[in-house]
């Protein structure tokens, strides 16, 4: 079948899927790093660029750290503000542009602009975050009235005047501020925790099974949003509440359930989400930096994150380092799938998830959607993929995915640099050299895997 083709059935497949998604969503303010920027803050703490930041930032000293180490790493990165700071931003910084964040709210945005029927449930709905929904007459919320859910139009969901903002600070290779150049074309985020985010929906987490008997899958996202402040006795009875939510809905059908991973750097947190959340998934999608995160705190044999590649890494030594990671973790967290997504390919480690074509063909058809957010900034409708698809699959990610094969044995499972066999799946990613965003890429591979796999899948069984 010819890429076009394929493209066409996956969009048909897509049509109508109805999919939950939970629970954070807000507007991203984006800001481009460079002079103007430099003049707004504070210079950074200690030496630009070698210096780490606080767990917590308080100030625009803090924020100046953060940005320099991140564009010295070359990583993408997270860390919560203070409420202060929060406010401090709002009122003295103009974003270059604003648009939807948040995982479940990217990706919200992502499959009802595809044709999809996404409900999605987030605990702060203004005005102003509807408005950044490109396609509310495709989305659901789920109110409740007497124990009964009803899906009601995102737009008659309104439940807040306040909108939560997560300042963007997008930086291309080669930028420079305060003296430190980025390595990578990649992006910052100062997050706001506002008090509201508890992992609690109210009078819906005691009917959520009401909504499991009317979606075929779940993209859950959100849970690294906790602070101190949110929970009263500790972050595991928090999410304790969470999982037994997670569990509820699930009872209101057989469908599976993706948990995408994001990076906090609050420890006790991100024990708490590995030993409480992950368990409960049939898929966890991460990055390479999440990946290694995530790998040291669970100490998995195998391969330990010290291992894994770092930006000068080979393609054939990154892939590998990589596979073997996933694998332990998905042996250690005893789930379906882990994904990743790396700059030149995705990769995926299955065990008794869903049929390995069906994940193959998510993992090229998410090349096509990463492809056409870099290169265009938003996906507003199916027909936008056809830039995505215009875009050559990535070389280096072809070499890595052969050398992994090889590694396998398993060569002849390879057509067209994209490997499938039963318990691995790699296609490489479509790279575009000088993005016209970098924002949520990867919530946009996630969700169109997750959705075109699932979705594949039901067609199958129908």
């Amino acid at each position: 079948m010819s890429p076009q083709r394929e493209l066409a059935a996956d969009l048909a497949a897509l049509r109508d899927l109805p999919v939950f998604l939970a629970y954070n969503a807000n507007v991203d303010a984006v800001v481009d790093v460079g002079p103007e920027l430099e003049a707004d803050l504070d210079p950074p703490i200690g030496e630009p660029g070698a210096s780490e930041p606080p767990d917590r930032l308080a100030s625009k000293a803090d924020l100046a750290t953060a940005i320099a180490h991140t564009m010295a790493t070359g990583e993408g990165d997270e860390v919560a503000m203070t409420a202060s700071l929060a406010t401090e931003l709002e009122a003295t910084l103009d974003p270059d542009a604003t648009q939807m964040g948040g995982q479940a709210g990217i990706m919200t945005n992502l499959l009802s602009s595809l044709g999809a029927a996404p409900i999605v449930y987030t605990y702060l709905l203004s005005e102003t975050q509807q408005s950044m929904f490109e396609r509310p007459d495709r989305i659901r919320y789920p109110a409740v009235a007497d124990g009964t859910v009803s899906f009601v139009p995102v737009g008659d969901a309104t439940n807040t005047d306040r909108t939560k903002i997560n300042w963007i600070f997008e930086f291309a290779a080669g930028a420079s501020f305060f003296g430190v150049r980025a390595d990578a074309n990649t992006r910052f985020i100062a997050a706001s925790r506002p008090p509201e985010f508890d992992l609690h929906a109210g009078d819906l987490d005691a009917v959520v099974d009401q909504v499991g008997t009317a979606v075929d899958g779940a993209l859950l996202a959100g849970y690294h949003n906790l602070t101190p402040e949110h929970v009263e006795r500790g972050y595991e009875e928090t999410l304790r509440h969470a999982r037994e939510t997670l569990r509820r809905l699930r009872s209101g059908g057989d469908f599976p359930v993706h948990v995408e991973y994001a990076v906090t750097h609050d420890d006790d947190l991100r024990a708490a989400i590995t030993d409480v959340i992950l368990p409960e998934a049939d898929v966890i999608g991460l990055d390479p930096h999440e990946l290694a995160m995530l790998q040291r705190d669970v100490d998995a044999a195998v391969v330990s994150a010290d291992e894994l590649p770092s930006g000068d890494a080979s393609p054939a030594a990154a892939i590998r380092a990589h596979y073997r990671a996933l694998r332990s973790l998905l042996d250690h967290l005893d789930v379906g799938c882990v994904r990743l997504h790396a700059m030149d390919y995705h990769l995926a480690v299955t065990d008794d998830y869903l049929p390995p074509e069906a994940v193959r063909r998510g993992l090229e058809f998410a090349a096509v959607n990463a492809a056409t957010k870099a290169a265009t900034g938003r996906i507003t409708e199916p027909s936008d993929l056809e830039t995505g698809l215009a875009v050559e699959p990535s070389a280096r990610g072809t070499e890595a995915i052969a050398a992994l094969a090889a590694t396998m044995d398993a060569e002849t499972n390879v057509t067209d640099g994209v490997l499938t066999t039963p318990r691995v799946a790699a296609a490489p990613n479509r790279v575009v050299e000088d993005p016209a965003s970098t924002v949520g890429i990867g919530d946009i591979v996630s969700a169109s895997s997750f959705a075109l796999e699932v979705a594949i899948t039901r067609t199958d069984e129908a």
